[in-house]
């Protein structure tokens, strides 16, 4: 039997039903599995957004602009924003999987006397060759924003994907820099990764040099390990 309810006037109608019967959300899965190339844009789409704005400052609908998607499309791939945000990293985890396994590959016994090289060009380099990729500008520019975003959302992926990166790193370099205080080398690290976000992503050394100069410029990747090194190594002496 259909349901019905009344009119201002008092007088039943039938409630408003789909040909289907289905919700909304059900409508657009029947026809999106076949359109991957979607879930791509709007992926993609999210990242730009994110890495321009911020979190805070870009809305599902923005996201489903930049795309040229339907905005039900948005929540029917990735669920709410801070799901999408999540998926965003989650689709690099590989990337970050990378660094660690390149940090834990380095030699730190005493006989490496390059170890503190080794370990800062192990966590940098690839953060340097993604950022000079057009597939990775935009991703480096968002992690950079969202290790500088106070919010909880940027606070929260931040102590997901990359805490771990940082406890592998200060572990190895502890390893490599016997008898230097743990408190020193993650004062150290936060210095380090200071140097290595304004490298990536600003671009005020364009314009104190008047435009000779680049930024993130892959060509500097050996000055950058050498002076983070010598960083390293200066404030463990001291």
């Amino acid at each position: 039997m259909t349901s019905t309810r009344k009119s201002n006037a008092g007088t039943p109608r039938p409630r408003r039903r789909t040909t289907t019967g289905r919700t909304r959300r059900s409508v657009v899965a029947s026809a999106e599995p076949q359109r991957p190339d979607r879930r791509k844009d709007i992926l993609l789409s999210a990242e730009a957004l994110f890495a321009e704005r911020g979190y805070a400052a870009v809305s599902v609908r923005d996201i489903a602009a930049r795309a040229g998607v339907p905005v039900a499309l948005v929540g029917y791939y990735f669920g709410r924003k801070q799901e999408l945000f999540d998926t965003v990293f989650e689709h690099r985890r590989a990337y970050i999987a990378e660094r660690i396994e390149r940090i834990r590959a380095v030699d730190c016994s005493p006989t490496n006397h390059n170890a503190v090289e080794e370990l800062v060009r192990a966590w940098a380099e690839p953060v340097i060759r993604l950022r000079a990729s057009d597939s990775g500008e935009a991703f480096s520019l968002l992690v950079a924003r969202t290790a500088w975003d106070p919010g909880p959302e940027a606070t929260g992926i931040i102590e997901r994907f990359y805490d771990p990166l940082a406890l592998a790193f200060v572990d190895a370099m502890a390893e490599a820099l016997p008898g230097c205080p743990r408190a020193r080398i993650l004062w150290g690290y936060e210095y380090a990764l200071g140097s290595l976000l304004m490298y990536v992503a600003d671009k005020r050394v364009e314009r104190l040099s008047g435009g000779e100069l680049a930024s993130a410029d892959p060509a500097l990747c050996d000055d950058f390990v050498r002076f983070v090194g010598a960083g390293f190594r200066a404030f463990c002496s001291a």
